[in-house]
């Protein structure tokens, strides 16, 4: 029998090499040397006579083999963990690295006051954050590179779950002084062809879309005055008077809270949403720290929504 010849430990590192795709960061891990780790994988390919990993450029790719031996592996160590606790009648400690992705203003405003209280609570728990656009976030699921994340409206690959936690307000805003200089607010594209625009991207996305969302097929051709992918940025240039620009209604409430006068567009009088989803690999074996964490986020976040 095969089982019979293979030690537990070296299921263990082979699992966490899979995961973090490193040895280094699997030493880390498992409180071993770089070079234990390397070994066990060594041998666990002898007694298996199959290559797990590719060494490329300094790094372990996994093989077919490894994906076909960790669909199994992963889950059934993660379930002989909590049963021997179960069994034992004790707690497992949430401990590790957990790796979350997050949009800048929406992660900054509410996924970070929450993950504070959380890493208060659970002093063994290490979080790495990574800001960026949906698109950036796609990529760095697929690969591994997060454990999760929370996401904009994006056309995500098939191998990618998403759940809707939170929809969002996007506000075309402009500061009171702009407005006075530029003329008589009209719901019309002659108005808004006289007007000047912020996005956070060139092409202008953001605004298009809301325009769409207003007008219809009617979109206004945009004289765009800048652009910069940083909500509190273009906020400022907002309130300084430097054109129309879409913010989040939190942002827009919370500049308003304190002092700062802004005219909201009002458009259609249909408030154009942005659902904010939490997204994941599907069928990838995740922690029971991670998944606790997932978990927590998620309900609180739909508390606040």
């Amino acid at each position: 029998m095969i089982l019979s010849n293979i030690n537990l430990n070296l299921l263990r590192v082979f699992d966490s090499v899979y995961r973090a795709q490193s040895m280094t960061k699997a030493a880390l891990e498992l409180h071993m040397t770089q070079s234990g780790v390397s070994q066990n994988i060594k041998n666990l390919e002898e007694l298996l006579d199959v290559a797990l990993f590719d060494r490329i450029k300094q790094k372990p790719v996994p093989t077919a083999k490894a994906h076909q031996l960790y669909q199994v592996c992963g889950p059934y160590l993660l379930k002989l963990e909590d049963t021997l606790a179960d069994i034992k009648g004790i707690d497992i400690d949430l401990r590790g690295k957990i790796s979350i992705g997050i949009p800048i203003e929406f992660g900054n405003s509410i996924v970070l006051p929450l993950l504070a209280k959380w890493l208060q609570q659970h002093p063994e728990i290490e979080a790495k954050l990574t800001y960026g656009w949906a698109s950036a976030m796609n990529g760095l699921l697929l690969d591994g590179g997060l454990d999760f994340a929370f996401v904009d409206n994006y056309a995500f690959d098939k191998q990618i779950e998403i759940e809707t936690v939170w929809n969002e307000t996007l506000m075309l805003c402009a500061s009171t002084d702009y407005m006075k200089k530029i003329g008589p607010y009209k719901h019309d594209r002659k108005f808004y062809e006289k007007c000047e625009y912020l996005d956070y991207a060139e092409s202008g996305e953001l605004l298009i879309n809301w325009f769409h969302h207003h007008l219809g097929s009617q979109v206004p051709e945009l004289k765009m005055r800048a652009s910069l992918m940083d909500v509190q940025g273009l906020a400022k240039l907002i309130i300084n008077g430097t054109g129309l620009g879409i913010l989040p209604e939190f942002t827009v409430n919370q500049l308003m809270q304190n002092g700062h006068e802004l005219v909201q567009i009002e458009g259609s009088g249909n408030a154009l949403q942005n659902p904010i989803s939490l997204a994941m690999t599907k069928n990838r074996t995740q922690s029971k720290m991670v998944r606790e964490t997932m978990e927590y986020l998620k309900t609180e976040i739909k508390n606040l929504a």
